[in-house]
C-alpha cells in the first residue's frame, strides 16, 4: 500500500488504491449542453478515459482541488459561466500552481475571446477562424500520442476539426495549428508554477444529443477517446514533475518579407480612444511609419477619420502632435469622421476643430497636395502622387459627404482620367461587405450616415458608389468607422470595367482602443499584386486571419466572388498563406456607436 504522510506534498486524486493499481485520476468537469451544438459529452469522454470523473464545484473556489479541471466547449455560454469567471478566475491558475492541470476546450469568439483565467505570463485571444486540418506542430507531445496523422497533418474529412482558432498566443507552445506558420493554434500548452494551462479549438467532447445519445462519426469519436487518454497520463506526469517541459512557440511576427522595388500604402483607422486615453499608442503607430518611412518604401499615409473621440481640443491636441511626426518624413491625408464634428462628436453639427489643430498651409505645402473643396478647410482634399510609373491620385472626403462635395471630387477625377483613384472617406463599407444603403431595409446599416443629425445633406456608400465611384477610374475604396469585428472587403467593376476594391478597417473596439494596429498595402513592383498586412507597432505582430491579411490582384476580382456580380459581399480575397477565402457572416455580435 502507498503511504502518504502528513504535511507532505502530495496529489491525492494520484494516490494508489495498491501498488500496481490503476491510478485514480480526478477530473473536475463543467460540462454544458450549449445552444451551438445542442449537444454535451465532456464527463462522458473523460470517464470513458478512467478519470473520476465529478461536476466542477460552482459554489467554492477550486484552489484546494487536485487533478484535472475540464471546461467543455461553448461551457461559456452557461449562464452561471461570467458570475464564476468573475469570482474564480485567479483562483483557477492557482489550481494549476499546485502541479495541476487546467483544459479549456472550443469557446465562441463573440462570448469569450480571451480566456479570464489566465495568468499575466500567458495570452491567447481566440478568433472566428476555422479549419478542417489540423498540422501536428509537437510531434512527440503526449497530447497527440497514437492520434491518426498523415504526413504531419490531422484531418477529420471535411468536418472542421479546428473552431474558433486562436489569433494570439503568447507563453504557449503549439501542439496543433491550422497551418504550419503558428499562426492560428488549435491546441496549444502553457505552464505556469507547477502545472499546466491547455487551451483546444476543438469541440472533440462534443458526443452526446440531449437525450444522451452518441451522434457523431465513428472517425471524429476515436480522435476524441485517443485525446483523452492522452490527457489522463498528460495529468499524471504533470503530477509526477516528468511532463516534459514547455518549449514556448514564437508569435508570427514577420508574415513576409519585404519585397526589393515595391511600395507601401498606410492606413490609420480610428485613432479616437487613442487620442482621448492612449496617445502614445497613436505616437506609437506614426513613429513606427516614419522609422520605416525609406525601408519600407512608404509613399502616402491615409487616416480614416474619427481622429478623435470627443471633438474636445485636448484629443485634437495630441491628434496633431502624433501626426506630425509624419511631417517632412511621408505625406499623409486626413478625412474627418463623425466623432470629429459636433459638441461632442455628436456630428449633430459640422463644426469641428479639425482646421484648427491641422494647419492647412502645412498640408498645401505638401508637393502632392492639390487642392481642396473649400479654401482653407481641410474637410475635403485630393492628393497626387507618382511611384514605379504609375499615377495616382487620392480624393479625402468628409463625413457623411454632401452633395457639393461629391460634385467637386466628380470634377477632380474629370480632370485626371489618367490615373488611379483611391477614395478615403470615414463611413462606405459595412463590416458584412455591403456597401452602406439606407434605401436597404434586409440588411443592417448600423451607424449609417443617414441616421445622425449632421445638416447639409449626406451620402451613404451606395450612394458614393452612384454617383461617384462607379463612373471614374477608382480602384479603391478606405474606409473605418464600423465596429462589430471592423473588417469588410468586397470587388466590383465600375461603368469601365474597372475593378473597384473596398476595403474597412477599425480596431477601435479591441483592447487599448486597438492595441496600435494600422493597415499596410504592400505594390509588388509589377504594380498588380497588393498585399493587405494588418501590423502593431506595439506588439511587433501580423495579425494573420484572413480578414486582415490577404493577397490581391488589382484586375480581378476575388475568387469566390462571382464577376460583375455587385451583390454577393465577400470577408477578403485570396489569402497569402491559407488558399480560398471565406464568406464573411453577418451574425455578429453587435457593439454600439
Amino acid at each position: 500500500m502507498a503511504i502518504v504522510t502528513p504535511g507532505l506534498s502530495w496529489n491525492p486524486s494520484l494516490v494508489r488504491a495498491a501498488e500496481g493499481a490503476r491510478p485514480v485520476v480526478e477530473a473536475y468537469v463543467w460540462d454544458h449542453l450549449d445552444p451551438w451544438t445542442n449537444s454535451s459529452g465532456s464527463a462522458h469522454l473523460l470517464a470513458e478515459a478512467g478519470f473520476d470523473v465529478k461536476p466542477l464545484p460552482r459554489d467554492r473556489s477550486p484552489w484546494g482541488l487536485s487533478g484535472l479541471i475540464f471546461i467543455g466547449s461553448f461551457a461559456s455560454e452557461d449562464p452561471a459561466y461570467k458570475g464564476y469567471m468573475r469570482k474564480y478566475a485567479e483562483d483557477l491558475y492557482k489550481f494549476v500552481d499546485d502541479g495541476n492541470v487546467l483544459v479549456q476546450m472550443t469557446q465562441a469568439d463573440q462570448t469569450e475571446s480571451r480566456p479570464p483565467f489566465l495568468p499575466t505570463t500567458l495570452e491567447a485571444r481566440r478568433c472566428d477562424t476555422d479549419s478542417s486540418i489540423a498540422y501536428v506542430l509537437s510531434k512527440n507531445h503526449t497530447l497527440v500520442k497514437d492520434l491518426a496523422v498523415d504526413e504531419g497533418k490531422l484531418q477529420l474529412n471535411a468536418e472542421r476539426l479546428g473552431w474558433e482558432t486562436f489569433d494570439r498566443q503568447d507563453g504557449f507552445e503549439v501542439i496543433l495549428c491550422s497551418d504550419d506558420f503558428a499562426s492560428h493554434p488549435i491546441l496549444m500548452e502553457g505552464a505556469y508554477g507547477q502545472g499546466r494551462i491547455i487551451l483546444a479549438a476543438m469541440h472533440i467532447d462534443k458526443l452526446l444529443d440531449a437525450d444522451g445519445k452518441v451522434t457523431v462519426e465513428p472517425q471524429r469519436k476515436r480522435l476524441g477517446q485517443q485525446f483523452a487518454k492522452n490527457l489522463w497520463k498528460h495529468v499524471q506526469d504533470v503530477d509526477a514533475r516528468t511532463a516534459k517541459a514547455i518549449e514556448v512557440t514564437p508569435s508570427p511576427r514577420v508574415q513576409r518579407s519585404f519585397v526589393a522595388g515595391s511600395w507601401t500604402l498606410a492606413l490609420l483607422p480610428d485613432t479616437q480612444v487613442y487620442s482621448v486615453r492612449y496617445p502614445g499608442l497613436f505616437s506609437a503607430q506614426t513613429a513606427w511609419l516614419r522609422a520605416h518611412a525609406k525601408s519600407r518604401n512608404i509613399q502616402y499615409v491615409l487616416h480614416l477619420g474619427d481622429i478623435t473621440d470627443n471633438n474636445a481640443e485636448k484629443e485634437w491636441q495630441r491628434a496633431a502632435e502624433s501626426m506630425q511626426l509624419l511631417d517632412g518624413q511621408i505625406p499623409y491625408a486626413i478625412v474627418g469622421g463623425n466623432h470629429d464634428y459636433g459638441p461632442s462628436g455628436d456630428a449633430s453639427t459640422r463644426e469641428t476643430f479639425l482646421n484648427q489643430y491641422f494647419s492647412f498651409e502645412k498640408m498645401a505645402a505638401m508637393p502632392s497636395f492639390g487642392g481642396a473643396f473649400e479654401p482653407g478647410k481641410l474637410d475635403n482634399t485630393y492628393h497626387l502622387f507618382e511611384v514605379s510609373g504609375q499615377k495616382w491620385i487620392v480624393i479625402a472626403l468628409e463625413w457623411g459627404p454632401r452633395d457639393e462635395a461629391v460634385a467637386w471630387a466628380n470634377d477632380v477625377m474629370a480632370k485626371h482620367p489618367d490615373r488611379k483613384g483611391i477614395l478615403v472617406t470615414h463611413a462606405y463599407l459595412f463590416s458584412d461587405s455591403r456597401r452602406y444603403d439606407h434605401a436597404d431595409q434586409t440588411h443592417p446599416n448600423h451607424w449609417n450616415p443617414h441616421h445622425y443629425r449632421t445638416p447639409g445633406g449626406v451620402n451613404d456608400g451606395q450612394e458614393l458608389w452612384d454617383k461617384l465611384i462607379r463612373k471614374h477610374n477608382f480602384v479603391f475604396t478606405f474606409n473605418g468607422h464600423v465596429l462589430n469585428d471592423g473588417t469588410g472587403y468586397r470587388a466590383d467593376r465600375n461603368d469601365n470595367g474597372q475593378y473597384v476594391h473596398q476595403i474597412l478597417a477599425n480596431y477601435q473596439m479591441q483592447t487599448l482602443g486597438g492595441e496600435a494596429y494600422l493597415r499596410l498595402l504592400e505594390f509588388d513592383p509589377n504594380g498588380n499584386t497588393v498585399h493587405v498586412l494588418a501590423y502593431s507597432p506595439l506588439y511587433d505582430r501580423y495579425r494573420l486571419d484572413r480578414d486582415h491579411t490577404f493577397t490581391i490582384q488589382l484586375d480581378q476580382a476575388p475568387a469566390d466572388q462571382p464577376a460583375d456580380n455587385e451583390s454577393v459581399p465577400v470577408s477578403g480575397a485570396t489569402s497569402s498563406l491559407r488558399g480560398p477565402t471565406i464568406r464573411k457572416s453577418a451574425n455578429k455580435v453587435e457593439a454600439t456607436q
